[in-house]
């Protein structure tokens, strides 16, 4: 497609001034090409700046059309491209014959820079795979606590510092997306019109991934790397469509094709001791010299679709929808692990063999009995049935078994094909007030979605009231209100248990067997499952009076409550321990509450015939509340033995943290067109700015122990209850003024200006929870300070950090 770019550019460059008027009866072309050159200072080099835009320091065609319309013949042709050759360019290309056929092609370009400043010691040896040109050997394995062993935590963080300073490379992280799209509509008959579309949509590049090698801290070694992608999805849509007098019928057909060039990551342990050629290194576990994982599969969907409609009698209208969908995916699967010694290495099927049905049916009839009043009725029925099949599985933990090549029997697994069906079904009337410029609308609406595998099925009833007024002919406003109750029903807290498949005596004396326990806490509601309140207001206000300006606000709030009536338990009662009397404390843990509210108020002035004034503010805030525990899960059966220890039982409340988070963001801005009476030209003015902040508030276990003793800044439970602010903030100015110099011939400039100021202790380096060790790209947890496999090579902190970016431009614009 750039060479299509290359091709456009230079040929509209070479179109004669001669095609302006001619006879009226004869083909009409025009067009216009705009060409100049841009200057930007991006002084900290922020891939924010340029996120999704390219933006260079060169000669550039930042806007070219061209066009023919042949009203004698009927015909036309539509060209129009922009910042063409560069990585955010458009192309579009649109021809047919009015009332008959017309023939689309569209091509955009988007880039998506993630940043410029990441930096590892991968090499891509070949796509997927990802290895160091020398590795960090572990000398110290011992899972140490003492203080005695400082002098080799200090070598080995002298040799991670080195490694840093000698290997670290800079890499690419970003995606170029690419999307086609042709497109062919007939519509030369009166009841009959057919399209024919095809989408190609690919993303290439590289993006933060992750590459975990251990069990479990402190033996996780994990990795940040650039995971690198090469995706293509393909789509054919065939659409046919009868209209006749009183009814019509649609029918379409979709194909899609996703394919991923690089299926398989490869990364190298940056920490392994073992020779060339070992697959795995033997420490107290035997670890894989080498990570492996799947990327996306490739897979293929098609779905049928049928659409038809029908008037019936007192003004009414019946319409339904069947759909039916499938997707396939058989990727061949990759083995447990990388290395070979395991004891369990067979696996229960070659390949993925997973497929998916959905069918959905959708009716609605509408009927006026009486003037000004409107009946609604619908249903709509989504069911999703997953066919892949169920096997046993006996995974093995990122690549790490123990030295007797076997793992955990907690890792004997079976995959659970989750799938749902919903049910929506309605009714809503409205009535038009005299003279019709008012109407009231009540509705009703139930939700049932049964759930397999998963914790609950839900009844959602809801109950909505609008009303629209329209005083005058320039004023209206719009007023809606919805009241949600979802019952969730009996929770099933234990429905992870159909996921193990061993047997009781293989977990021998282990106080975990979550087969037979619980995998989360029993008085945890998962809150798409949970009962929930939803009371939501919508309201609009639009005023137009004359021709002078306009005025639009609207305020949006939204309040969910999960409350669902938790109370204390026994989960064990149903087993043969000693603590199978042991309760829960009974309250609710998970998301609790969930709240936005948004008002928007934007105005658009027009004095007098030569200037344009416009502005905007809005505001929004977002606020969550929810609770959660931490216990050791090596003594769910026998929590009475960790009474008073410090990662206490699961029936210890004092053990419960809570997080109350608030999320605002302001945005403003002012803007103005200007017709100048010298040359007759035309000077916008923009400025705009957001400012968002985050704050969470932090409370019980982490900010002290259970007991109310505080703990300290890094202690490996520990978190400050109230963290710095969150602050994200844009300010954004530009200026464009455009000069007519000779007929048809203008000059343009231009200056944008913007500023990026971000501060997010979660993506800095310099906290108590953690620090570097030779550079921000290895981290070093504080809190495990004596343990191996608590240093985190990274790709870096602040991966987009903040900026002040001056952009200046000139070009000349040329009409025919």
């Amino acid at each position: 497609m750039k060479h299509l770019s290359y091709i456009m550019a230079a040929g509209l460059m070479l179109v004669p001034p001669a095609a302006h008027a001619q006879d009226p009866a004869s083909a009409q072309v025009s067009g216009r090409v705009s060409v100049g050159l841009q200057q930007f200072d991006n002084s900290s080099g922020s891939s924010k700046f340029g996120e999704y835009r390219d933006i260079r320091d060169n000669l550039s065609l930042f806007t070219v059309t061209f066009g023919i319309d042949d009203q004698a013949g009927g015909r036309f042709l539509d060209l129009s491209g922009s910042n063409l050759v560069r990585a955010d360019q458009t192309i579009r290309l649109a021809a047919g014959q009015y009332g008959a056929w017309r023939f689309g092609l569209r091509w955009f370009d988007t880039p998506h820079v993630f940043s410029t400043k990441a930096r590892t010691p991968y090499i891509e040896r070949a796509p997927g795979l990802l290895e160091v040109p020398a590795t960090i050997p572990i000398t110290f394995k011992k899972l140490a606590t003492g203080a005695a062993d400082a002098p080799s935590v200090v070598a080995m963080d002298a040799l991670r510092a080195a490694y840093a300073v000698a290997y670290l490379k800079p890499t690419d992280l970003g995606l170029q997306y690419r999307h086609g799209q042709a497109t062919f509509d007939y519509s030369g008959s009166d009841a009959l019109g057919f399209n024919v579309t095809y989408d190609l949509r690919k993303r290439s590049g590289s993006r933060a991934g992750f590459g975990p090698i251990g069990d479990r801290p402190p033996r996780t070694l994990n990795v940040q790397i650039a995971e690198p992608v090469d995706h293509a999805t393909r789509d054919l849509t065939l659409t046919l469509e009868h209209i006749g007098k009183s009814f019509d019928v649609q029918a379409s057909y979709l194909y899609s094709d996703f394919a991923n060039q690089v299926d398989t990551l490869v990364w190298q342990n940056i920490h392994t001791t073992a020779a060339p050629g070992a697959d795995y290194d033997a420490w107290d576990r035997a670890v894989s010299v080498y990570g492996r994982r799947p990327l996306a599969p490739d897979n293929r969907y098609h779905n049928l679709q049928i659409r038809a409609g029908a008037d019936l009698p007192a003004e009414g209208r019946l319409t339904a929808t069947v759909a039916y969908g499938r997707m396939d995916q058989n990727q061949a699967l990759l083995p447990y692990s990388y290395h070979t010694a395991l004891a369990n290495a067979a696996l229960p099927r070659a390949s993925a063999d997973a497929a998916m049905t959905t069918l959905r049916f959708d009716a609605d009839y509408t009927v006026s009995p009486s003037p000004g009043l409107n009946l609604r009725a619908f249903v709509r029925r989504y069911d999703l049935d997953n066919e892949t099949p169920e096997a046993q599985w006996w995974y093995v933990t990122s690549d790490t078994s123990n030295l007797n090549g076997t793992v955990s029997y907690k890792n004997k697994r079976i995959n659970l094909p989750y799938a749902f069906d919903r049910t929506n079904a309605g009714v809503d009337a409205t009535y038009r007030f005299k003279p019709g410029r008012s109407a009231l609308t009540i509705g009703f609406e139930r939700e049932d979605i049964a759930r397999e595998f998963r914790e609950a099925d839900t009844a959602d009833s809801r109950l909505t009231a609008s009303l629209r007024v329209r005083p005058t002919s320039w004023a209206n406003a719009r007023v809606r209100y919805l009241y949600g109750s979802r019952d969730g029903g009996a929770y099933n807290g234990t429905v992870t248990q159909q996921s193990y498949w061993y047997a009781p005596a293989d977990a021998g004396t282990d106080n975990d067997n979550p087969q037979f326990t619980f995998s989360s806490h029993p008085d945890t509601r998962r809150y798409d499952v949970s009962d929930r309140k939803r009371h939501q207001l919508d309201a609009t206000l639009n005023l137009v009076p004359g021709n002078v300006f306009t005025i639009a606000a609207s305020v949006r709030y939204r309040s969910d409550d999960f409350a669902s009536g938790v109370q204390s338990s026994q989960p064990l009662a149903g087993l043969t321990v000693a603590d199978r009397a042991a309760a829960t404390p009974g309250d609710q843990l998970g998301l609790l509450e969930d709240s936005r509210t948004r008002y928007t108020i934007d105005a658009f002035v027009v004095p007098n015939s030569r200037t344009t004034l416009n502005a905007f503010i809005a505001w929004d805030k977002g606020a969550s509340f929810m609770r959660s525990m931490e216990f050791n899960e090596n003594n769910k059966q026998n929590p009475s033995t960790i009474q008073n220890a410090e990662l206490g039982p699961w029936t210890r409340a004092g053990s419960q943290w809570t997080a109350d988070t608030d999320d605002v963001t302001t945005m403003f801005g002012a803007g103005a067109t200007l017709t100048l009476p010298r040359r007759e030209a035309t000077l916008s003015l923009n400025y705009s700015v957001s400012l968002s902040a985050i704050d969470i508030a932090y409370g019980g276990f982490g900010v002290t122990n259970w007991d109310g003793t505080p703990f300290p800044d890094n202690h490996q439970f520990a978190f400050p209850a109230n963290p710095p602010t969150i602050t994200n903030d844009l300010h954004a100015f530009d200026a464009r003024l455009e000069i007519p110099l000779v007929r048809d011939v203008a000059l343009i400039l231009g200056y944008l200006f913007e500023r990026y100021e971000l501060d997010d202790w979660q993506q800095s380096s310099g906290t108590t929870f953690f620090e570097s060790v030779g550079s921000e790209y290895f981290l070093r947890d504080t809190s495990r300070s004596h343990q191996w496999g608590n240093r985190l090579p990274t790709l870096g902190t602040y991966l987009a950090p903040t900026y002040s970016a001056h952009v200046g431009y000139a070009s000349f614009s040329y009409r025919f």
